[in-house]
């Protein structure tokens, strides 16, 4: 994990506060950033780990994938053919919302990302 802390020296003597306090908002946007990075290759593990497997083809789908102006995202579907359909995967929101005519989706008790959100705002509170 990263340090949370931003170095910011402020020089008394010298008289450089004004450019230490300049630099803080950049250095604030920059740990932010960081942050999310972190925070959203921790979602994408444990999505992958959480996620119903039938041919492992929707885990290999969930990737971080960064936007502009400082986007970050954990996104799951496509790219990848699923060996039993020979399609492409578009079918993570179906299995995530338990969509009834999939199987083995049917038997899972709980959302994969759903239950990752909740158990990481209930720890953060």
């Amino acid at each position: 994990m990263t340090e949370a802390t931003i170095d910011l020296t402020i020089d008394w003597k010298n008289g450089t506060i004004k450019q230490a306090l300049a630099r803080l908002p950049d250095e604030m946007n920059r740990k932010a950033m960081e942050a999310l990075d972190e925070g959203a290759d921790f979602m994408k593990m444990m999505a992958r780990l959480l996620v119903l497997v039938d041919t492992g083809t929707l885990r290999k789908t969930i990737r971080k994938e960064k936007g502009a102006g400082n986007i970050v995202r954990v996104r799951a579907g496509g790219y990848f053919i699923n060996p039993k359909t020979g399609k492409i995967c578009n079918y993570a929101h179906w299995v995530e919302m338990k969509y009834p005519y999939m199987r083995p989706a049917y038997r899972m008790t709980k959302p994969y990302i759903e239950r990752l959100i909740r158990q990481k705002v209930v720890q953060r509170a």
